[in-house]
């Protein structure tokens, strides 16, 4: 199996009927008066906007801060996983040895206490490792930017439009462009997962599972800095034939926490993925 795998990514369908409509089809109006205070906020029509950047409030649906990342791959040339994951960490992250080696510590014990299984730290900082048990390695990644991850809505902030022909925004030092990297373990051999997820009873999962722990970083405008979020996978994200979840809890120094909510595998690889801060209402 291919120890440098790397993240591979259903969603949920709401019900009409769960909106609580009456017959008229209208909510009622003790419903609406406690939601929205008695006011509407419904126009008489729904504007068309034909602008080159994506508006959104502050506070989208409630939350405080609310991201959308769209991918449409359009893969082109080679991908050197180990050369970009060090360039991820050294240039786009900014770090020296020193951070990154703490991070990399961090990673492996995250691993450690959420899914029971445990890296020694005895290689290379970006050489790859297996656990102890002999059933995962862990491999430092970057994801290639051909892959088209892109922030194009992010609450409170006016967002480009930035995509190519036939696939999204492939050019990572333009503004939306999500820099994915971090320390990924592949699921090597079928195994039990314990920690705080599997607990004594154990998880089992089988060989091809994947578990993450990275940063988002958001290339920003030119004269700010990017938007940086720490992610942790919630649960494994399973090898399926079909569309893969996958859920993680997120961290933001000024935001607090948050969560991932993500599908991949759509038709052509794509990636749909909604971060909120806070993680729920």
């Amino acid at each position: 199996m291919d120890r440098r795998n790397t993240l591979k990514a259903i969603g949920t369908v709401g019900i009409a009927g769960a909106l609580g409509l009456g017959t008229s089809g209208t909510v009622s109006a003790d419903r609406a008066d406690a939601a929205g205070g008695g006011d509407s906020n419904n126009p008489g029509r729904i504007g068309n906007y034909g602008g080159a950047k994506t508006l959104t409030p502050p506070n989208l649906g409630g939350f405080d801060h609310v991201l959308v990342y769209l991918a449409e791959p359009l893969i082109e040339g080679d991908w050197s996983v180990v050369d970009n994951a060090e360039r991820f960490q050294r240039e786009i992250m900014g770090r020296d040895e020193e951070t990154i080696d703490a991070d990399r510590r961090a990673a492996e014990a995250f691993y450690e206490e959420r899914f029971g299984l445990t890296f020694e730290g005895d290689t290379g900082l970006f050489e790859p490792e297996e656990s102890t048990d002999g059933s995962a390695v862990l491999n430092p990644f970057y994801q290639d930017p051909d892959v088209g991850y892109n922030a194009y809505v992010v609450s409170g902030r006016a967002m480009p439009n930035n995509h190519d022909d036939g696939a999204t925004n492939r050019d990572e030092m333009l503004a939306g462009k999500v820099r994915d990297g971090g320390w990924i373990v592949s699921i090597t051999e079928d195994t039990s997962l314990g920690g705080s997820y599997g607990g004594s009873d154990g998880f089992d999962i089988g060989a091809g599972g994947t578990l993450a722990y990275g940063h988002y970083n958001i290339k920003m405008g030119d004269n700010e800095d990017p938007i940086v979020i720490q992610y942790e996978s919630e649960h494994p994200i399973l090898p399926l034939d079909m569309p893969v979840a996958f859920n993680c809890d997120l961290f933001h120094d000024e935001w607090g926490e948050g969560q991932v909510r993500g599908v991949t595998g759509a038709q052509g690889g794509g990636i749909r993925n909604v971060l909120t801060f806070p993680p729920s209402l």
